[in-house]
């Protein structure tokens, strides 16, 4: 059995021929890079409103909770809004 380092990256995945041997276009990986980075910190804003709102339950202040808990969804929902547009295939001329 081959190691994972001898497996091709486009094994298991189909993708269209001719694209794979193209560099990016110029810019594409600071975009995504940024992308990347605003997830990475929407994520540890998620994680602490519901730190916040599990801390506001437990000490009994259950009126509190909802403002931080729906933000959080509000952030988890923004982000499978951006997963799925990420995921749609692109209309070509």
């Amino acid at each position: 059995m081959p190691s994972p380092r001898e497996i091709p990256a486009s094994v298991g995945r189909r993708s269209p021929e001719g694209l794979v041997d193209e560099p990016p276009p110029p810019g594409q990986e600071a975009i995504v890079m940024a992308a990347l980075a605003i997830g990475i910190v929407l994520m540890g804003i998620q994680l602490w409103l519901l730190t916040v709102a599990l801390d506001l339950y437990l000490a009994g202040k259950g009126d509190q909770v909802w403002g931080p808990a729906l933000v959080s969804a509000a952030i988890f929902l923004g982000g499978l809004m951006m997963t799925r547009l990420l995921n749609e295939p692109e209309d070509s001329p």
